[in-house]
Parts: C-alpha cells; sequence; structure tokens
C-alpha cells in the first residue's frame, strides 16, 4: 500500500499543553445515569505540528468512568471537539480529534481555528536550532 503524503509536512516539535476535551456521549447517559457530560482537562506535550494538525502524546491517560481511553473504545473519542492551550508560545488551537491510540497514548488533532494563525504559521515554519 502507498503511503499518503500529507498536505502540510509535520515538524516534531515538542511543547507542553493542556487539552480541554468535551466527553458527551448521550447513549452512555442513557445506559448509565450516573454518568454525566463532562469535560476533561489533560496535560500532554505536542509530538509534531503542521499547518493544518498536530500529534499530542500523552503521558497519563485521565479517570474516564465511562472508560473511553481504554483501546476497546478508543474510537469513541475519534470526533470528538478539543481546545488546546499551548504554554509557550501562548496559543490556544481549536480542532477535532481524527485518530486516538490508547495503546501509543497518542492523540491526532486536525485545526478547525487558531487563536494567532501568524504565530501558529511561525511556529510551522520555524527551523530547529541544533
Amino acid at each position: 500500500m502507498d503511503s499518503i503524503k500529507r498536505e502540510y509536512p509535520r515538524k516534531t516539535k515538542k511543547i507542553k499543553a493542556m487539552i480541554n476535551i468535551r466527553i458527551d456521549d448521550s447513549t452512555m447517559s442513557a445506559l448509565s445515569p450516573g454518568i454525566k457530560d463532562e469535560t476533561l482537562k489533560i496535560i500532554a506535550e505536542t509530538k509534531d505540528i503542521s499547518w493544518g494538525g498536530f500529534c499530542l502524546q500523552l503521558p497519563k491517560l485521565p479517570r474516564d468512568r465511562g472508560k473511553r481511553f481504554t483501546p476497546e473504545k478508543a474510537h469513541t473519542v475519534v470526533g470528538r471537539q478539543i481546545v488546546v492551550s499551548l504554554n509557550n508560545p501562548h496559543l490556544t488551537l481549536w480542532g477535532e480529534v481524527i485518530r486516538f491510540d490508547s495503546n501509543a497514548q497518542e492523540m491526532a488533532i486536525i485545526i478547525t481555528k487558531v487563536s494567532d494563525y501568524d504565530l501558529w504559521q511561525e511556529l510551522c515554519n520555524a527551523q530547529e536550532v541544533t
């Protein structure tokens, strides 16, 4: 199988981030009345970035009564809206989860909105200092 060429090349970049992801599964609420909609806050770090998306590494998966972060239910996280706040530089990214691998503890995000497009583009185009 031929590999898929990305529209925007990824660049390895580690940036500390705070994730806010809303886990609102109406079927879960109907099946388990004690479980309500919730927004989870997770500390993570970017693995790589590009103009159109990025990958996050989650050092520790959150407590999740609905067990949506288990390998069996990881697909339920896909399609969720996510807000990611970067520490340095100070930047907020909005997007959608397009892949979640609970074994690798990685989440791929496609970007839908950025708080400062010029800063994000500068970050994506910046050369690494070695």
